[in-house]
Protein backbone atom coordinates (compact mmCIF):
# COMPACT_ATOMS: atom_id res chain seq x y z
CA UNK A 1 0.00 0.00 0.00
CA UNK A 2 1.41 3.38 -1.02
CA UNK A 3 1.90 5.98 1.68
CA UNK A 4 -0.64 8.82 1.58
CA UNK A 5 0.71 11.84 -0.30
CA UNK A 6 1.71 15.08 1.41
CA UNK A 7 -0.41 17.98 0.23
CA UNK A 8 0.53 21.65 0.18
CA UNK A 9 -1.75 24.62 0.78
CA UNK A 10 -1.78 27.92 2.63
CA UNK A 11 -3.60 28.73 5.86
CA UNK A 12 -3.48 32.11 7.57
CA UNK A 13 -0.81 33.13 5.08
CA UNK A 14 1.50 30.31 6.18
CA UNK A 15 2.75 27.37 4.10
CA UNK A 16 0.77 24.37 5.25
CA UNK A 17 1.48 20.68 4.79
CA UNK A 18 -0.99 17.91 5.47
CA UNK A 19 -1.01 14.15 5.19
CA UNK A 20 -3.97 11.86 5.85
CA UNK A 21 -2.32 9.44 8.27
CA UNK A 22 -4.25 6.76 10.15
CA UNK A 23 -3.27 8.04 13.56
CA UNK A 24 -4.41 10.50 16.22
CA UNK A 25 -4.92 13.89 14.60
CA UNK A 26 -1.97 16.16 15.24
CA UNK A 27 -1.18 19.72 14.26
CA UNK A 28 2.06 21.63 14.61
CA UNK A 29 3.38 25.15 14.21
CA UNK A 30 7.08 24.95 13.42
CA UNK A 31 9.74 27.66 13.17
CA UNK A 32 12.96 27.10 11.23
CA UNK A 33 15.37 27.98 14.01
CA UNK A 34 17.10 25.67 16.44
CA UNK A 35 20.02 24.95 18.71
CA UNK A 36 22.63 24.80 15.96
CA UNK A 37 21.81 28.38 14.91
CA UNK A 38 22.79 29.88 18.25
CA UNK A 39 26.25 30.80 19.50
CA UNK A 40 28.01 29.57 22.62
CA UNK A 41 27.10 32.90 24.23
CA UNK A 42 23.41 32.81 23.24
CA UNK A 43 22.91 29.02 23.51
CA UNK A 44 19.63 28.34 25.26
CA UNK A 45 17.73 31.29 23.80
CA UNK A 46 15.56 29.14 21.52
CA UNK A 47 14.73 26.84 24.44
CA UNK A 48 13.93 29.86 26.62
CA UNK A 49 11.55 31.22 23.98
CA UNK A 50 9.85 27.85 23.74
CA UNK A 51 9.16 28.08 27.50
CA UNK A 52 8.09 31.72 27.38
CA UNK A 53 5.57 31.00 24.62
CA UNK A 54 4.13 27.92 26.31
CA UNK A 55 3.78 29.79 29.60
CA UNK A 56 1.43 32.22 27.82
CA UNK A 57 -0.73 29.59 26.11
CA UNK A 58 -2.89 28.90 29.15
CA UNK A 59 -4.86 25.79 29.98
CA UNK A 60 -5.40 23.45 27.04
CA UNK A 61 -7.40 20.23 27.29
CA UNK A 62 -5.75 18.31 24.44
CA UNK A 63 -2.37 16.58 24.65
CA UNK A 64 0.20 19.18 23.72
CA UNK A 65 3.85 20.06 24.04
CA UNK A 66 6.74 21.93 22.46
CA UNK A 67 10.28 20.97 21.57
CA UNK A 68 13.48 22.69 20.51
CA UNK A 69 15.68 20.57 18.26
CA UNK A 70 18.90 21.29 16.42
CA UNK A 71 17.00 22.89 13.51
CA UNK A 72 13.50 23.86 14.70
CA UNK A 73 11.20 25.02 17.47
CA UNK A 74 7.89 23.19 17.20
CA UNK A 75 4.60 23.54 19.08
CA UNK A 76 2.20 20.64 18.62
CA UNK A 77 -1.03 19.11 19.92
CA UNK A 78 -2.96 15.87 19.46
CA UNK A 79 -6.67 15.28 19.72
CA UNK A 80 -9.90 16.52 18.16
CA UNK A 81 -9.27 19.06 15.37
CA UNK A 82 -11.11 21.78 17.30
CA UNK A 83 -8.82 21.33 20.30
CA UNK A 84 -5.71 21.29 18.13
CA UNK A 85 -6.86 24.48 16.40
CA UNK A 86 -7.46 26.17 19.75
CA UNK A 87 -3.92 25.29 20.87
CA UNK A 88 -2.27 26.55 17.67
CA UNK A 89 -4.27 29.79 17.76
CA UNK A 90 -3.16 30.33 21.37
CA UNK A 91 0.48 29.68 20.44
CA UNK A 92 0.29 32.24 17.65
CA UNK A 93 -1.18 34.85 20.02
CA UNK A 94 1.54 34.08 22.55
CA UNK A 95 4.25 34.58 19.93
CA UNK A 96 2.67 37.81 18.68
CA UNK A 97 2.49 39.29 22.20
CA UNK A 98 5.91 38.25 23.49
CA UNK A 99 6.81 41.92 23.97
CA UNK A 100 4.47 41.86 26.98
CA UNK A 101 6.72 39.51 28.96
CA UNK A 102 8.48 40.96 31.99
CA UNK A 103 11.93 40.42 33.45
CA UNK A 104 10.20 38.36 36.15
CA UNK A 105 8.65 36.10 33.49
CA UNK A 106 12.09 35.48 31.99
CA UNK A 107 13.63 34.81 35.41
CA UNK A 108 10.88 32.31 36.24
CA UNK A 109 11.37 30.32 33.04
CA UNK A 110 15.14 30.32 33.48
CA UNK A 111 14.66 28.78 36.91
CA UNK A 112 12.39 26.13 35.42
CA UNK A 113 14.93 25.38 32.69
CA UNK A 114 17.71 25.10 35.27
CA UNK A 115 15.64 22.47 37.06
CA UNK A 116 14.93 20.72 33.76
CA UNK A 117 18.63 20.61 32.84
CA UNK A 118 19.65 19.36 36.27
CA UNK A 119 22.87 19.74 38.25
CA UNK A 120 25.75 21.68 36.70
CA UNK A 121 23.43 23.20 34.10
CA UNK A 122 25.95 26.02 33.57
CA UNK A 123 28.98 23.83 33.04
CA UNK A 124 30.06 23.37 29.42
CA UNK A 125 29.34 19.94 28.03
CA UNK A 126 31.79 17.67 26.27
CA UNK A 127 31.44 15.04 23.62
CA UNK A 128 31.75 13.79 20.08
CA UNK A 129 29.91 16.62 18.31
CA UNK A 130 32.25 19.19 19.88
CA UNK A 131 35.20 17.12 18.67
CA UNK A 132 33.78 17.24 15.15
CA UNK A 133 32.38 20.79 14.96
CA UNK A 134 33.88 22.70 17.89
CA UNK A 135 31.89 24.87 20.28
CA UNK A 136 29.68 26.12 17.46
CA UNK A 137 26.87 25.05 15.09
CA UNK A 138 26.14 21.32 15.59
CA UNK A 139 28.74 21.18 18.37
CA UNK A 140 26.39 23.25 20.52
CA UNK A 141 24.23 20.14 20.96
CA UNK A 142 27.00 18.72 23.15
CA UNK A 143 28.16 22.04 24.64
CA UNK A 144 24.74 22.74 26.12
CA UNK A 145 23.86 26.24 27.27
CA UNK A 146 26.42 27.24 29.93
CA UNK A 147 25.41 30.92 29.81
CA UNK A 148 21.63 30.37 29.78
CA UNK A 149 21.03 31.91 33.21
CA UNK A 150 22.55 35.19 32.01
CA UNK A 151 20.11 35.57 29.10
CA UNK A 152 17.99 38.71 29.32
CA UNK A 153 14.51 39.75 28.27
CA UNK A 154 16.02 42.01 25.60
CA UNK A 155 18.07 39.15 24.15
CA UNK A 156 15.07 36.82 24.07
CA UNK A 157 12.89 39.40 22.34
CA UNK A 158 15.59 40.24 19.79
CA UNK A 159 15.91 36.53 18.97
CA UNK A 160 12.13 36.20 18.63
CA UNK A 161 11.89 39.24 16.37
CA UNK A 162 14.56 37.77 14.11
CA UNK A 163 13.21 34.21 13.86
CA UNK A 164 9.64 33.81 15.20
CA UNK A 165 7.51 35.31 12.44
CA UNK A 166 5.47 34.34 9.40
CA UNK A 167 8.52 34.28 7.14
CA UNK A 168 10.08 31.43 9.10
CA UNK A 169 7.08 29.29 10.02
CA UNK A 170 4.94 26.48 8.66
CA UNK A 171 1.87 24.51 9.73
CA UNK A 172 1.49 20.76 9.41
CA UNK A 173 -1.35 18.31 10.08
CA UNK A 174 -1.75 14.52 10.07
CA UNK A 175 -5.12 14.90 8.41
CA UNK A 176 -7.11 17.48 6.46
CA UNK A 177 -6.41 21.10 7.33
CA UNK A 178 -8.97 21.93 10.04
CA UNK A 179 -11.35 24.85 10.07
CA UNK A 180 -11.18 27.75 12.50
CA UNK A 181 -7.45 28.46 12.26
CA UNK A 182 -6.43 31.96 13.33
CA UNK A 183 -2.66 31.58 13.40
CA UNK A 184 -1.73 35.24 13.11
CA UNK A 185 2.02 35.69 13.51
CA UNK A 186 4.21 38.80 13.26
CA UNK A 187 4.62 39.75 9.64
CA UNK A 188 7.28 38.03 7.58
CA UNK A 189 10.69 39.63 7.31
CA UNK A 190 13.97 38.68 5.71
CA UNK A 191 16.06 36.10 7.52
CA UNK A 192 19.73 36.55 8.35
CA UNK A 193 22.12 33.86 7.16
CA UNK A 194 22.41 30.86 9.45
CA UNK A 195 25.89 29.64 10.42
CA UNK A 196 26.95 26.79 8.16
CA UNK A 197 28.15 23.67 10.03
CA UNK A 198 31.77 22.82 9.29
CA UNK A 199 33.51 19.60 10.27
CA UNK A 200 36.88 20.64 11.70
CA UNK A 201 38.46 17.27 12.53
CA UNK A 202 38.68 14.08 10.46
CA UNK A 203 40.57 10.82 10.65
CA UNK A 204 41.43 11.02 14.35
CA UNK A 205 40.56 9.75 17.82
CA UNK A 206 40.31 11.52 21.18
CA UNK A 207 39.25 10.97 24.78
CA UNK A 208 36.52 13.44 25.70
CA UNK A 209 33.30 12.93 27.64
CA UNK A 210 31.18 10.26 29.21
CA UNK A 211 29.99 8.17 26.23
CA UNK A 212 32.19 5.03 26.16
CA UNK A 213 32.62 5.09 22.38
CA UNK A 214 31.19 7.34 19.66
CA UNK A 215 32.22 7.23 16.03
CA UNK A 216 30.97 9.04 12.98
CA UNK A 217 31.49 9.46 9.27
CA UNK A 218 30.42 12.10 6.77
CA UNK A 219 28.37 10.47 4.00
CA UNK A 220 28.52 12.57 0.86
CA UNK A 221 27.23 12.73 -2.69
CA UNK A 222 24.19 13.60 -4.76
CA UNK A 223 22.68 10.12 -4.39
CA UNK A 224 20.48 10.71 -1.37
CA UNK A 225 18.90 7.26 -1.62
CA UNK A 226 22.31 5.56 -1.46
CA UNK A 227 23.28 7.68 1.56
CA UNK A 228 20.05 6.67 3.30
CA UNK A 229 20.62 2.96 2.77
CA UNK A 230 24.31 3.27 3.65
CA UNK A 231 23.54 4.87 7.03
CA UNK A 232 21.01 2.15 7.87
CA UNK A 233 23.39 -0.63 6.81
CA UNK A 234 26.20 0.76 8.96
CA UNK A 235 23.86 0.66 11.96
CA UNK A 236 22.84 -2.94 11.27
CA UNK A 237 26.43 -4.06 10.69
CA UNK A 238 27.62 -2.47 13.92
CA UNK A 239 24.79 -4.05 15.90
CA UNK A 240 25.19 -7.48 14.34
CA UNK A 241 28.95 -7.57 14.83
CA UNK A 242 29.39 -5.88 18.21
CA UNK A 243 26.20 -7.04 19.93
CA UNK A 244 25.07 -10.28 18.32
CA UNK A 245 28.42 -11.81 17.42
CA UNK A 246 30.97 -10.32 19.80
CA UNK A 247 28.80 -9.37 22.82
CA UNK A 248 30.88 -6.21 23.34
CA UNK A 249 27.96 -3.78 23.58
CA UNK A 250 24.30 -3.68 24.46
CA UNK A 251 23.11 -1.07 21.98
CA UNK A 252 23.94 1.23 19.08
CA UNK A 253 22.44 4.70 19.42
CA UNK A 254 22.38 6.46 16.01
CA UNK A 255 22.29 10.20 15.37
CA UNK A 256 22.23 11.88 11.98
CA UNK A 257 22.36 15.54 11.05
CA UNK A 258 22.42 17.35 7.72
CA UNK A 259 25.52 19.42 7.01
CA UNK A 260 24.33 20.66 3.62
CA UNK A 261 22.45 19.36 0.60
CA UNK A 262 25.03 16.71 -0.23
CA UNK A 263 26.72 15.96 3.10
CA UNK A 264 25.34 14.26 6.20
CA UNK A 265 27.04 13.27 9.47
CA UNK A 266 26.08 9.81 10.71
CA UNK A 267 27.11 9.16 14.32
CA UNK A 268 26.85 5.93 16.33
CA UNK A 269 27.21 5.83 20.13
CA UNK A 270 28.24 2.48 21.63
CA UNK A 271 28.02 1.33 25.23
CA UNK A 272 30.78 -1.20 25.99
CA UNK A 273 32.25 -1.65 29.46
CA UNK A 274 35.39 0.47 29.98
CA UNK A 275 37.68 -2.56 29.65
CA UNK A 276 36.04 -3.40 26.29
CA UNK A 277 35.91 0.13 24.84
CA UNK A 278 39.08 -0.09 22.75
CA UNK A 279 38.16 -3.54 21.42
CA UNK A 280 34.64 -2.37 20.55
CA UNK A 281 35.96 0.72 18.78
CA UNK A 282 38.51 -1.34 16.88
CA UNK A 283 35.81 -3.75 15.73
CA UNK A 284 33.51 -0.86 14.77
CA UNK A 285 36.20 0.83 12.70
CA UNK A 286 36.91 -2.51 11.05
CA UNK A 287 33.23 -2.91 10.17
CA UNK A 288 33.14 0.47 8.41
CA UNK A 289 36.38 -0.14 6.55
CA UNK A 290 35.20 -3.55 5.38
CA UNK A 291 31.95 -2.04 4.08
CA UNK A 292 33.96 0.63 2.28
CA UNK A 293 36.36 -1.89 0.77
CA UNK A 294 34.13 -4.85 -0.02
CA UNK A 295 30.65 -3.40 0.24
CA UNK A 296 27.59 -5.22 1.58
CA UNK A 297 26.13 -8.21 -0.19
CA UNK A 298 23.35 -7.73 -2.70
CA UNK A 299 21.02 -9.70 -0.44
CA UNK A 300 21.79 -7.40 2.50
CA UNK A 301 21.00 -4.32 0.43
CA UNK A 302 17.79 -5.89 -0.89
CA UNK A 303 16.67 -6.71 2.67
CA UNK A 304 17.40 -3.16 3.79
CA UNK A 305 15.44 -1.71 0.87
CA UNK A 306 12.48 -3.97 1.68
CA UNK A 307 12.55 -2.87 5.31
CA UNK A 308 12.79 0.79 4.30
CA UNK A 309 9.81 0.51 1.95
CA UNK A 310 7.73 -1.36 4.51
CA UNK A 311 8.16 1.55 6.90
CA UNK A 312 6.11 3.66 4.49
CA UNK A 313 3.05 1.86 5.86
CA UNK A 314 3.85 2.70 9.49
CA UNK A 315 1.92 5.79 10.70
CA UNK A 316 4.80 6.91 12.90
CA UNK A 317 7.20 6.85 9.97
CA UNK A 318 4.71 8.73 7.79
CA UNK A 319 4.39 11.44 10.45
CA UNK A 320 8.19 11.63 10.77
CA UNK A 321 8.48 12.09 7.00
CA UNK A 322 5.97 14.94 7.20
CA UNK A 323 7.99 16.60 9.96
CA UNK A 324 11.18 16.07 7.96
CA UNK A 325 9.72 17.72 4.88
CA UNK A 326 8.61 20.74 6.91
CA UNK A 327 12.08 21.04 8.45
CA UNK A 328 13.82 20.73 5.08
CA UNK A 329 11.56 23.42 3.65
CA UNK A 330 12.07 25.85 6.51
CA UNK A 331 15.83 25.26 6.38
CA UNK A 332 15.98 26.04 2.67
CA UNK A 333 16.77 22.55 1.41
CA UNK A 334 13.39 22.47 -0.38
CA UNK A 335 11.26 25.22 -1.82
CA UNK A 336 7.84 25.79 -0.31
CA UNK A 337 5.26 23.73 -2.13
CA UNK A 338 7.67 20.94 -3.11
CA UNK A 339 5.98 17.83 -1.73
CA UNK A 340 7.72 15.34 -4.00
CA UNK A 341 8.56 12.09 -2.20
CA UNK A 342 12.17 11.31 -1.28
CA UNK A 343 14.22 9.53 -3.94
CA UNK A 344 13.18 5.89 -4.37
CA UNK A 345 15.67 3.46 -2.88
CA UNK A 346 14.70 0.50 -5.08
CA UNK A 347 17.51 1.16 -7.55
CA UNK A 348 20.28 1.40 -4.92
CA UNK A 349 22.93 -1.28 -5.47
CA UNK A 350 25.55 -2.81 -3.21
CA UNK A 351 28.25 -0.92 -5.11
CA UNK A 352 26.38 2.38 -4.63
CA UNK A 353 26.47 1.78 -0.89
CA UNK A 354 30.13 0.77 -0.96
CA UNK A 355 31.08 3.96 -2.82
CA UNK A 356 29.22 6.18 -0.34
CA UNK A 357 30.85 4.53 2.68
CA UNK A 358 34.30 4.41 1.05
CA UNK A 359 34.02 8.12 0.32
CA UNK A 360 33.42 8.82 4.00
CA UNK A 361 36.24 6.77 5.51
CA UNK A 362 38.72 9.66 5.50
CA UNK A 363 36.25 11.53 7.72
CA UNK A 364 36.06 8.74 10.32
CA UNK A 365 36.44 10.03 13.88
CA UNK A 366 36.30 8.18 17.21
CA UNK A 367 35.67 9.67 20.66
CA UNK A 368 36.27 7.62 23.80
CA UNK A 369 34.89 8.20 27.27
CA UNK A 370 37.14 9.41 30.06
CA UNK A 371 37.35 5.92 31.57
CA UNK A 372 39.06 4.39 28.53
CA UNK A 373 41.45 1.64 29.62
CA UNK A 374 44.55 1.67 27.42
CA UNK A 375 48.26 1.35 28.15
CA UNK A 376 49.23 4.29 25.95
CA UNK A 377 48.16 6.55 23.12
CA UNK A 378 50.25 4.43 20.79
CA UNK A 379 48.18 1.37 21.67
CA UNK A 380 44.99 3.18 20.63
CA UNK A 381 46.57 4.67 17.51
CA UNK A 382 47.87 1.29 16.38
CA UNK A 383 44.55 -0.44 17.08
CA UNK A 384 42.45 2.08 15.16
CA UNK A 385 45.04 3.16 12.59
CA UNK A 386 43.94 6.70 13.35
CA UNK A 387 46.04 9.58 14.65
CA UNK A 388 45.30 11.10 18.05
CA UNK A 389 43.65 14.51 17.85
CA UNK A 390 46.16 17.23 18.59
CA UNK A 391 45.65 19.67 21.41
CA UNK A 392 45.54 23.41 20.82
CA UNK A 393 48.75 24.97 19.54
CA UNK A 394 50.30 28.04 21.15
CA UNK A 395 52.30 30.74 19.44
CA UNK A 396 54.23 31.08 22.70
CA UNK A 397 55.88 27.69 22.15
CA UNK A 398 57.86 29.11 19.23
CA UNK A 399 59.56 31.61 21.56
CA UNK A 400 62.89 30.97 23.20
CA UNK A 401 63.06 31.17 27.00
CA UNK A 402 64.58 34.63 26.65
CA UNK A 403 61.84 35.79 24.27
CA UNK A 404 59.15 34.36 26.54
CA UNK A 405 60.69 36.15 29.54
CA UNK A 406 60.84 39.41 27.60
CA UNK A 407 57.20 39.00 26.54
CA UNK A 408 56.22 38.51 30.17
CA UNK A 409 57.97 41.74 31.15
CA UNK A 410 55.93 43.89 28.76
CA UNK A 411 53.55 46.41 30.32
CA UNK A 412 50.71 44.84 28.33
CA UNK A 413 51.35 41.35 29.77
CA UNK A 414 50.16 40.27 33.21
CA UNK A 415 51.75 37.23 34.89
CA UNK A 416 50.34 35.47 37.97
CA UNK A 417 52.11 32.72 39.89
CA UNK A 418 50.45 29.61 41.24
CA UNK A 419 49.89 29.02 44.94
CA UNK A 420 52.18 26.35 46.32
CA UNK A 421 49.57 24.50 48.32
CA UNK A 422 46.72 24.82 45.80
CA UNK A 423 48.11 22.45 43.16
CA UNK A 424 49.69 25.15 40.99
CA UNK A 425 53.27 25.24 42.25
CA UNK A 426 55.62 26.48 39.53
CA UNK A 427 52.76 27.29 37.15
CA UNK A 428 51.83 30.70 35.77
CA UNK A 429 48.83 32.37 34.20
CA UNK A 430 49.54 34.84 31.41
CA UNK A 431 46.98 37.42 30.28
CA UNK A 432 47.95 39.71 27.42
CA UNK A 433 46.14 41.47 24.53
CA UNK A 434 46.13 38.26 22.45
CA UNK A 435 45.49 35.37 24.83
CA UNK A 436 44.80 33.79 28.18
CA UNK A 437 47.30 31.02 28.87
CA UNK A 438 48.49 28.63 31.56
CA UNK A 439 52.20 27.74 31.56
CA UNK A 440 53.29 24.73 33.60
CA UNK A 441 55.53 21.67 33.47
CA UNK A 442 53.30 20.03 30.86
CA UNK A 443 53.63 22.93 28.45
CA UNK A 444 51.57 25.95 27.40
CA UNK A 445 47.79 25.82 27.03
CA UNK A 446 46.25 28.99 25.65
CA UNK A 447 42.99 30.28 24.28
CA UNK A 448 43.54 33.11 21.77
CA UNK A 449 41.05 35.90 22.40
CA UNK A 450 40.17 35.90 18.69
CA UNK A 451 39.14 32.23 19.03
CA UNK A 452 37.09 32.78 22.17
CA UNK A 453 33.35 32.10 21.81
CA UNK A 454 32.37 32.23 25.49
CA UNK A 455 33.98 33.13 28.82
CA UNK A 456 31.92 32.54 31.96
CA UNK A 457 32.75 33.64 35.48
CA UNK A 458 31.17 31.78 38.39
CA UNK A 459 30.82 33.85 41.53
CA UNK A 460 30.07 30.75 43.56
CA UNK A 461 33.08 28.76 42.37
CA UNK A 462 35.38 31.78 41.79
CA UNK A 463 36.23 30.22 38.45
CA UNK A 464 36.63 31.44 34.88
CA UNK A 465 35.89 29.03 32.03
CA UNK A 466 37.13 29.95 28.55
CA UNK A 467 35.60 28.14 25.54
CA UNK A 468 37.33 28.31 22.17
CA UNK A 469 35.66 27.92 18.79
CA UNK A 470 37.51 24.69 18.01
CA UNK A 471 36.24 23.02 21.17
CA UNK A 472 39.06 23.59 23.64
CA UNK A 473 38.25 24.67 27.19
CA UNK A 474 40.55 26.42 29.68
CA UNK A 475 39.56 26.67 33.35
CA UNK A 476 41.12 29.15 35.77
CA UNK A 477 40.30 28.77 39.46
CA UNK A 478 41.20 32.13 41.00
CA UNK A 479 42.04 30.56 44.34
CA UNK A 480 44.94 28.70 42.73
CA UNK A 481 46.75 31.93 41.81
CA UNK A 482 48.40 34.72 43.76
CA UNK A 483 46.71 38.07 43.28
CA UNK A 484 43.21 36.79 42.54
CA UNK A 485 41.72 40.31 42.42
CA UNK A 486 44.32 41.51 39.91
CA UNK A 487 43.94 38.34 37.82
CA UNK A 488 40.17 38.75 37.76
CA UNK A 489 40.56 42.40 36.71
CA UNK A 490 43.09 41.52 33.99
CA UNK A 491 40.73 38.94 32.52
CA UNK A 492 37.79 41.34 32.55
CA UNK A 493 39.97 43.95 30.86
CA UNK A 494 41.07 41.66 28.05
CA UNK A 495 38.08 39.43 27.34
CA UNK A 496 35.56 41.02 24.94
CA UNK A 497 32.26 41.83 26.64
CA UNK A 498 30.33 40.26 23.72
CA UNK A 499 31.45 36.76 24.75
CA UNK A 500 31.69 37.27 28.51
CA UNK A 501 29.11 36.72 31.22
CA UNK A 502 28.77 36.12 34.94
CA UNK A 503 26.78 33.10 36.05
CA UNK A 504 25.16 32.10 39.39
CA UNK A 505 25.24 35.74 40.52
CA UNK A 506 25.36 36.49 44.24
CA UNK A 507 24.75 39.65 46.22
CA UNK A 508 26.53 42.73 44.93
CA UNK A 509 28.58 43.07 48.11
CA UNK A 510 30.15 39.70 47.34
CA UNK A 511 30.84 40.24 43.65
CA UNK A 512 34.56 40.93 43.80
CA UNK A 513 36.94 37.99 44.15
CA UNK A 514 38.95 37.94 47.35
CA UNK A 515 42.58 37.05 47.86
CA UNK A 516 42.88 34.14 50.23
CA UNK A 517 45.96 33.02 52.07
Amino acid sequence: MAAPPIEFSEACGLPTYSRDIRTTFEGALTFGIGLRDETARTAGTAHLLEHLVMARVGRVDVVHNATTSDETISFFAQGPPSGVVDFLNRVARAVSTLAEISDADVAEQKRIISTELGDDDERPGRGHLIDRFGNQSVGLLDLGSPAHRSLTRAEALAFAETWLHAGNAALSFTGPVPEGLDVSLPEARSLPPRPAPRVIRNGMWVVNGTTPVALSVVLSGDDRAARTIAGALIYDALFDTLRTERHLIYSVDPFSTVIDGTHRLDCYALDPRPENALEAATEAVGVLRALGAEGPSADTVAAQILRYNMEDEVPGAQAADLDGLVTSTLRGRRVHGDVSPPPAVCAVTADDVRRVIAGGLDSLFVTFGDDLQADSDDQVTDALDLAPAEGPSSSLTSMTKRELFAHGMKDSTDIFNGRTFRGARGAQVMVDPERVAIIDDEGIFEVPLTDLVLATYSEERRTWVFMAAEGHVLVIDLDQWRGANALHAAIEKRVPTAVRCTIDRVAATENAPRDRA
